[in-house]
């Protein structure tokens, strides 16, 4: 399994602590270990804590390349859009423990229906902009997850909240979970 991840010299790194081994090395350790219980499912949590942006990429192309040769479903939980863009099929979007959105993950990209959806990928930086213009936040804060909070979670922050949203928590229908799915309804403000 070392060889199959790109461990050279496979043989004689077996014997070796984790401190032999660069950061890039170890992700691919842990990979060889979780793929040499032959598990139908993958779940890997930011994945890409490497520092260097060629190894992240290296480390998602073989994690890619090794569950289609090993017939294994991955599912990838990250904050980097990039990501997702790049490797995943399909996207489930959360907020506050909570998935308000999911779908083919180019669908989401290109016309996204709930507002932490929207909010999320316009606070990524792109290439194609202007660097002058800043970012745009969401506002407020994240919600505790120990405060519970009467409807929506995400209604003290959402632009498009409308008096609903502060009431009664929406339920994911049609790939979104929001009373005002973005492109498909007028929303009200409050």
């Amino acid at each position: 399994m070392l060889n199959e991840v790109g461990v050279a010299d496979a043989e004689r790194r077996l014997h070796q602590y984790p401190h032999h081994f660069s950061g890039g090395m170890r992700q691919r350790v842990m990979i060889a270990i979780a793929l040499s219980a032959n598990p139908k499912l993958i779940i890997a949590d930011e994945p890409t804590t490497a520092p260097d942006v060629t190894i992240q990429a290296q480390i998602l192309d073989l994690m890619a390349q090794l569950c289609r040769d090993h017939d294994t479903a991955l599912i990838l939980i990250t904050h980097n859009f990039g990501i997702v863009a790049r490797y995943a099929a399909r996207l489930n979007v959360m907020y506050g423990g909570q998935i308000v959105e999911t779908g083919r993950a180019a669908d989401l990209y290109h016309a996204p229906r709930h507002p932490v959806t929207e909010g999320l990928l316009h606070s990524v930086p792109r290439l194609d902009q202007d660097r002058t213009v800043p970012l745009q936040l969401i506002d407020g804060t994240p919600a505790d997850p120990f405060t519970p909070i009467t409807g929506c979670r995400f209604h003290p922050r959402c632009p498009y909240a409308g008096p609903v949203c502060s009431t009664t928590m929406p339920t994911l229908q049609d790939g979104v979970a929001c009373h005002f799915p973005l492109g498909e309804t007028q929303k009200a403000t409050s």
